[in-house]
């Protein structure tokens, strides 16, 4: 069986496309997780994983805590998750509360933050537990 020249520029093409999207499939892993407040979640949360160490690229990864405070990063261009390596995390934001009150996440959370995430490839989960003390 004899291939027409359009048909192997096709199979070489397609072999191409895919050797590409293989290699930068290992760079990005999903990133999800739970913010607490004093043991509650909370809703309307920025977070914020902003790489540390010699990266070049400075690009920080966003979720929003949704009513079960569960949030998931997205990366700029519309992508699933954050790129592999260290970040320290920022939280930022704050809720509405039933009384009348708003909780706004404290400063040792956002820009004084200590807390830090590794991102490897696979499923990455960070759950966050803030309290106001």
């Amino acid at each position: 069986m004899r291939l027409s020249v359009q048909t192997a520029s096709c199979f070489a093409l397609l072999t191409v496309l895919i050797g590409f999207a293989g290699c930068s499939g290992d760079s990005m892993a999903p990133v999800t997780g739970v913010v607490t407040f004093d043991g509650k979640p909370v809703s309307g949360l920025e977070v914020n994983f902003e790489p540390t160490g010699d990266t070049k690229d400075r690009t920080t990864a966003t979720g929003y805590t949704q009513q079960d405070g569960s949030y998931a990063l997205v990366y700029p261009g519309y992508k699933t998750g954050a790129p592999l390596g260290d970040y320290i995390v920022r939280i930022s934001g704050g809720e509405s509360l039933d009384d009348g009150t708003t909780m706004r996440v404290p400063p040792k959370y956002n820009k004084d933050s200590d807390l830090k995430a590794t991102v490897t490839s696979g499923e990455n989960k960070f759950d966050f537990e803030l309290t106001s003390k």
